[in-house]
């Protein structure tokens, strides 16, 4: 392994995601962008000119020149990459989802384990400013949650992710936030959803409930004219809003809460209160969690194995949508261990 001070990392994949992996590689102290591989070959050079480093091109020969490896190519070539990464030994950065099948994603989780390597997935959302703050707001002081409802809406765009459905492209990040937040196994699920404007699905509602009483709903589509990403969690006293896109927070709390053996059966004294949220870009964060994850010996917010979890609770949503287009629409598991 090359000195840690100068990680040298490469970046494959440089659409629309892909291309921030190179700017903060480059701009990263102590990181050194040794190259970049893209099946655009012309995209690629231009990249590479861009950033003063080297266009490869074949994954192969960028793998040998690196001691770590981001990944922002299709999510259908995220095994095939992902294998060949690992099994040459090197840390890897994979963008959501770790890979297009659960099974896939437990063979990644397997190689690095056995190389003993960073396997960190790029679940950005962990990362935002407003999240991070509306944790914050949970655990001091912490209180049972009741609801919580998730909505990622965005205008169909023809250009990105058209080799997976919603769920994999848009309901990914809200279902592992949704997993932090309620921290308990799921007892049921139910789901429906259609295709829009592709062959495949478009837009998708889906409700959890876990073994803990807390009831989540997630609303996903790419079919419409605006943008939308709130995370919304209600306690017994609190309403708790997360604007991901605006990075704002908005915490309204009861002081006064019902208690009917005293009479008072009403919610009241309501406070408003908008704490301030940091402007920090969340996957300057999430980059700079990869590298010191490799530099300490220490897991990331999300490795290998919390999102082989996301995926197999994703293909328990996607399982009971399929069966809710033929027949009932809820599918009941007595413990499914999703932490």
């Amino acid at each position: 392994m090359n000195n840690l001070k100068d990680l040298r990392v490469g970046v494959v994949g440089v659409g629309t995601m892909g291309r921030h992996h190179v700017r903060l590689a480059s701009q990263t102290p102590g990181v050194t962008l040794v190259g970049l591989h893209d099946v655009d070959e012309s995209r690629g050079r231009q990249m590479a000119s861009d950033f003063g480093c080297i266009a490869f091109s074949t994954l192969e020969e960028l793998i040998s020149h690196v001691d770590a490896v981001t990944v922002a190519a299709p999510t259908r070539l995220h095994l095939p990459i992902g294998e060949k990464c690992l099994a040459a030994g090197k840390h890897l950065l994979m963008e959501k989802p770790l890979a297009d099948c659960t099974a896939g994603a437990a063979r990644l989780v397997d190689l690095a384990d056995r190389a003993g390597v960073v396997l960190m997935v790029g679940h950005v959302e962990r990362y935002n400013p407003a999240v991070a703050a509306m944790i914050d707001v949970l655990r001091a002081p912490a209180e049972e949650i009741v609801f919580i409802d998730t909505r990622r809406l965005a205008p169909f765009d023809g250009t990105r992710c058209l080799d997976v459905d919603v769920l994999y492209d848009l309901l990914i990040h809200d279902l592992d936030l949704v997993l932090e937040i309620a921290n308990s196994p799921i007892r049921r699920v139910s789901a429906t959803g259609q295709p829009v404007f592709s062959d495949r699905t478009d837009v998708v509602q889906a409700s959890i409930e876990f073994e803990n009483r807390v009831c989540a709903r997630l609303w996903a589509g790419k079919c419409f004219p605006v943008k939308v990403r709130t995370i919304t969690v209600t306690t017994r006293s609190r309403y708790i809003e997360a604007d991901t896109l605006a990075c704002t927070l908005t915490v309204n709390t009861a002081e006064t809460l019902p208690a009917m053996d005293e009479g008072v059966c009403f919610m009241g004294d309501i406070n408003v209160q908008r704490p301030p949220v940091p402007a920090v870009e969340p996957l300057r964060m999430e980059f700079d969690d990869f590298v010191g994850a490799i530099r300490q010996l220490r897991v990331p917010v999300v490795d290998g194995a919390r999102a082989l979890k996301d995926l197999k609770a994703l293909d328990l949503i996607a399982e009971v949508l399929e069966k809710s287009r033929t027949g009932p629409a809820v599918e009941e598991i007595e413990s499914w261990g999703i932490l």
